[in-house]
Parts: C-alpha cells; sequence; structure tokens
C-alpha cells in the first residue's frame, strides 16, 4: 500500500513497488515526487524528515532530514541585521531533504537514486496538471513570486499565476535530477558508493556550486562548508503511549514530540465524555494543544546546540501538570506559559 499527499506521487511509489523496489524505495520515491508535485509545501532543496519501521527487524529509526544554520549566522546577527526572520534568501539553511532520501535508499533501500528517482524527473521534465491547493498558493504568493524572476518564470510563464488543471513545467529541478543521475551512473564501486557520488555533486560539485553562487548574490549566508560538512543523522524515535498504543515520533529537533507531549496530555481529559465535535470537546482539545506547543516554542531545538528535556517533556507525570491548567470556561488568549520541566531533574 502507498499513501501519500498527492495522487501522483501514490503511484510513483506504487510504480517503484511494481517494479521490484521494497516499501523504503517505494516511499523515497514518493517523497521525491511530492517535492515536485506540492512544491509549495516540499522541496527537493528543503527538508524531510523520515521515521522508518522495518517490520522483518521491528526496528525504528528517524532520519534528521532537516538542515543547519549557516555556521556563520548567529541569533544575534539576526536580531541585530533583521530584527526577526527574514523572507527569502537569507533565512535558508542547509538543504537537507536530498541527503535525507538518499540516505533512506543508501541504508534500507535496494533500488539506485536514478531507478526511484524517475517517476519525480518525468514529472519535472514533461509536466503535470496543478492540484486546486497549489493554484491557491502561486496566486497567494504572485507579488512575492514577482520579485524572483527564476521561480516567476516556473509558476507564472505567461506573466500570470498557473491555473487548476494547467501543466507545471519545472525544467531546472529535472537538471538537477539529471546531473546526479549521471554522476551515479559514472561512478565505480557498489550501489552504495554510486548513491554517494550521486549526494556527493549536490553537496560538494557542481549542483553545491550553482546553490552557493546563487545564495550569495542574493544575500545568503550559506557557504560550500556548510555544503560539504553536512550529513544527516540515524537516530532512534522518541518514544510515548496512549491508551496502549506506542507512538513513535522524530526528535526534538522537529516538531514531533508535540504529538506525544498533547496525547499524554489528553489522557487525563476524558475527551470521550464531551461528546465527539462538541463545543467542549473543541475547547478541550484545542487548549491541550496550546499547552503542548507552548512547551515547543520554549524548549524544542537542535540538541547539538540546545539542551532539551525531553524525557521529562514527555513523562505521564508532567503532562498531568499541564493537564490541570486547562480551564472549562476559559481560554488562553495567547500562547500559554511553558512549563517547568526541569524542576524534577
Amino acid at each position: 500500500m502507498v499513501s501519500a499527499g498527492h495522487y501522483l506521487a501514490s503511484a510513483a511509489g506504487y510504480r517503484i513497488l511494481e517494479e521490484g523496489g521494497n516499501a523504503v524505495d517505494a516511499g523515497v520515491a514518493s517523497g521525491i515526487a511530492i517535492d515536485v508535485t506540492l512544491p509549495h509545501m516540499a522541496g527537493f532543496g528543503g527538508v524531510a524528515p523520515i521515521i522508518l519501521h522495518m517490520a522483518h527487524s521491528q526496528e525504528t529509526v528517524t532520519i534528521s532530514g532537516l538542515g543547519k544554520w549557516p555556521k556563520n549566522v548567529s541569533s544575534k546577527m539576526f536580531t541585530e541585521q533583521y530584527g526577526e526572520i527574514p523572507r527569502g534568501i537569507p533565512r535558508s539553511v542547509v538543504p537537507a531533504a536530498c541527503d535525507a532520501w538518499l540516505t533512506a535508499i543508501e541504508r534500507y533501500g535496494t533500488m539506485s537514486f536514478e531507478q526511484v528517482v524517475k517517476p519525480a524527473l518525468e514529472l519535472a521534465e514533461v509536466g503535470f496538471p496543478i492540484s486546486q491547493s497549489l493554484a491557491y498558493a502561486i496566486e497567494g504568493a504572485k507579488n512575492e513570486l514577482e520579485g524572483w524572476s527564476a521561480s516567476s518564470r516556473i509558476f507564472m510563464p505567461k506573466g500570470k499565476p498557473l491555473k487548476i488543471g494547467e501543466k507545471l513545467v519545472q525544467s531546472e529541478l529535472a537538471d538537477v535530477f539529471k546531473t546526479m543521475i549521471t554522476a551515479e551512473r559514472t561512478a565505480s564501486g557498489r550501489r552504495k558508493d554510486k548513491i554517494r557520488a550521486a549526494r556527493n555533486v549536490f553537496y560538494r560539485g557542481e549542483i553545491a556550486d550553482r546553490m552557493i553562487k546563487f545564495c550569495q548574490q542574493e544575500g545568503g549566508h550559506l557557504t560550500p562548508d556548510d555544503l560539504s560538512e553536512f550529513s544527516v543523522k540515524i537516530e532512534d524515535p522518541e518514544k510515548g503511549s496512549y491508551k496502549g498504543y506506542d507512538i513513535m515520533t522524530c526528535g526534538p529537533w522537529c516538531q514531533g514530540p508535540v504529538l506525544i507531549q498533547l496525547l499524554n496530555i489528553v489522557e487525563n481529559l476524558n475527551l470521550n465524555d464531551l461528546g465527539l465535535n462538541s463545543a467542549d470537546y473543541v475547547h478541550t482539545l484545542t487548549e491541550a494543544t496550546k499547552l503542548a506547543f507552548a512547551d515547543r516554542e520554549a524548549f524544542y531545538g537542535d540538541p547539538e546546540f540546545v539542551t532539551v528535556p525531553i524525557n521529562e517533556l514527555l513523562s505521564k507525570e508532567y503532562a498531568s501538570e499541564r493537564a490541570s491548567m486547562i480551564d472549562k470556561l476559559e481560554t488562553w488568549r495567547e500562547m500559554p506559559p511553558a512549563g517547568d520541566p526541569f524542576k524534577n531533574r
């Protein structure tokens, strides 16, 4: 079975299964196809946090497909230079999705990058009819797109935003895939060595050079070292439980553990007694969600740089404390205050 956020991405994954790939090959094919078909939501040069469960070994792992800030960027610099997180190139982090997808197939797949990326390559090169959500996103970003000639050529090819059902062609993205395929084909060694060659041309070769040049022309902060030294990590998931079910998410470098926190809080609230989608049900669930996200804002971050009290945040005792803050008749008008998970250390 394959399920994805776009029907063409589901078809891409199923095609890989029919061609003999395993579930990871199919999942990566679907993921890269999403990068093509939903470019307003994901990108091959963006992020791709991944969680995998291998049925044969009962092993669950995560791949940290989030990029880091450039090494020469600091929070102080952002505060002094921009005041807040700026729009556009200056806020760009190292592109992580490419490494995450390739790490997944290198470590857990069976196919070559060329085989897995082929459906996405065809969609980028030949084009596809765009969805309602993408058409609305392009229309909504019209003024911003007009300031970026390369993006404008893609999403407003005749000077006007593409409409629902019109064809989107992404030739430059197709060229990226082709360059990586060529690197893989010409590399020597085993399958993994060839996939690594495809990765290297993105982070250390021709594609990297083009990204850095464009970034620096537009006032960005990425450097060649930021790309060449980057690599995703394979990690154990964060774990929790909800009414007898095991819950696993990616780590606090993303917002995944918020789900465990929220379910821990909800366990204290007897939602079933409130009636599905009643006013009390929606109010209670909304307030619980606010409390979990307040902790995300306060404590989550890259564990390499931030001390995240993840064990305390995900404990049942802490969730009980947070649940007690929910008022049946009042709502938090702003973000609720974060808790104090450190006090139990």
